[in-house]
């Protein structure tokens, strides 16, 4: 492997995303993958990202989608009664995804089920009986019938899931330790200086190519597979960061997840003032 200059590759179109095996079984992890935009090039990429960017248009008020995260971060926090709790196990992983799946109207979503997918999804990762099975709960909540638009709109839910929880978890820990400066400032700085995707893949010539999306200032990617979920993020984590501001940091020695590619507090302990 190599690094490079990270715009230049993302934009490049001779660098692809590392393809996966098709998948002639439909339902579960490899299905998922071979069926997805985030896994795919050219025409099949084009037109599997249509799909996922109609889905997300229809959500295009980002408002709606903040105040609804705000309500249920201030129920979890609420019901905690003035105890420490874990924000990124309770709210951070919860909240974004089942407040996104309701937006495009898939019922009965937990963050543990979309989790559970999302521990599974990226090639190389262990799969299992248990995600398969996720992955067809999802497929039932998004209509039930396992075609590319059941897979666009369970990959918006994994794809937002660890990446909207490590955005909320980096710019809580930033508000927590600065309170007072508004909430989407602090979100807007996180994204520059502490993005929680730092890094990617690109294929060239049978050439692996890691892109640092971090130190690129690439937060939500660029090119063709450039994140189409940078608003509606913003919007939830936003929404979760309204009710953190009440709140405050439990712990000082925070601990972050053992992932190369991903940058997120492992847990958070927090409670209302």
């Amino acid at each position: 492997m190599h690094r490079t200059d990270p715009r230049v590759l993302l934009e490049d179109p001779a660098h692809l995303v590392p393809a996966v095996p098709a998948a002639a079984e439909p339902g579960g992890i490899a299905w998922l993958r071979a069926n997805v935009a985030r896994f795919s090039n050219g025409t099949g990429h084009a037109r599997r990202r249509s799909l996922a960017t109609a889905a997300l248009a229809r959500v295009a008020d980002a408002a709606p989608l903040r105040a609804q995260a705000f309500a249920r971060a201030t129920a979890v926090v609420g019901s905690a009664g003035g105890r420490p709790i874990d924000l990124m196990a309770e709210v951070a992983r919860t909240v974004p995804v089942e407040v996104l799946a309701e937006a495009l109207g898939m019922t009965g979503v937990t963050g543990a089920m979309v989790a559970e997918v999302a521990r599974a999804y990226h090639p190389g990762a262990e799969t299992g009986i248990g995600a398969d099975r996720a992955v067809g709960r999802l497929v039932e909540a998004a209509g039930g019938v396992a075609d590319e638009r059941a897979a666009a709109l369970a990959g918006l839910l994994v794809q937002a899931c660890d990446a909207t929880a490590g955005l909320v978890g980096n710019a809580a820990l930033a508000l927590l330790r600065a309170p007072g400066i508004p909430v989407d400032e602090v979100v807007a700085e996180t994204l520059r200086r502490d993005p929680p995707v730092r890094r990617t893949r690109r294929e060239a010539g049978g050439t692996v190519v890691t892109v640092e999306l971090a130190a690129g200032g690439l937060a939500f990617g660029a090119g063709s597979h450039r994140c189409p979920g940078r608003g509606h993020a913003i919007a939830l984590a936003c929404g979760i960061l309204d009710v953190v501001g009440a709140c405050e940091l439990v712990e000082a020695e925070i601990e972050y997840e053992p992932s190369p590619n991903l940058r997120m507090p492992a847990a958070l302990l927090v409670c209302a003032r």
